[in-house]
């Protein structure tokens, strides 16, 4: 009995060891690469979407798609979109920016400061087109500030360290890149 269990310790302490090395290596490597399918996976689920800010200016979203541009540190979306402003209704494609924000309690990312990137509307108004610049953002807020767009895995001790020593995070490559702390 006594061997057996100095034999499950020394397994155990050699799992522990073996773990923290593969946890230490990880890290050593400075950074976790999201990939845009992995986040296009996580949004995707959210849509199609209907806000409306007045009663006169509606916006429905559907089919969006995950652009990460080389060089931003905003997180970009297009979507097809449905606008409705007063009676009328237009059809196109709109396209937001934010920025990511790390929540280190949670190990959440976040977009926030949403911005309108590109509206694409056939025969928009111009006076139209303001409107939906100026509330667009808010209409989609919900949906990134206060839900995450990826939470770290903490179920392992690799994603409890991660989450602790996140640097920053910004596109590198084309995807989505969350740096560590320098050891």
């Amino acid at each position: 009995m006594t061997h057996r269990l100095a034999a499950l310790t020394v397994a155990l302490i050699a799992a522990a060891a073996l773990a923290t090395c593969g946890v230490v290596s990880r890290i050593s490597d400075g950074h976790l690469d999201i990939e845009q399918a992995e986040l296009q996976a996580r949004i995707a689920p959210r849509f199609p979407t209907h806000r409306c800010k007045i009663v006169i200016v509606c916006l429905h979203l559907s089919n969006p798609v995950v652009v990460l541009a080389e060089g931003d540190d905003h997180i970009g979306l297009t979507a097809d979109a449905t606008v409705h402003l007063g009676g009328r209704e237009r059809t196109g494609r709109v396209g937001f920016a934010g920025r990511p924000r790390y929540a280190p309690v949670e190990g959440q990312l976040f977009l926030e400061d949403l911005q309108i990137t590109t509206l694409e509307f056939s025969g928009l108004p111009e006076d139209y087109a303001a409107i939906v610049r100026q509330h667009g953002p808010a209409l989609v807020k919900g949906q990134f500030e206060s839900r995450p767009v990826y939470t770290i895995d903490t179920s392992t001790a690799k994603g409890s360290l991660a989450k602790m020593a996140v640097h920053d995070v910004k596109v590198v490559n084309g995807k989505l890149r969350i740096s560590f702390m320098p050891q």
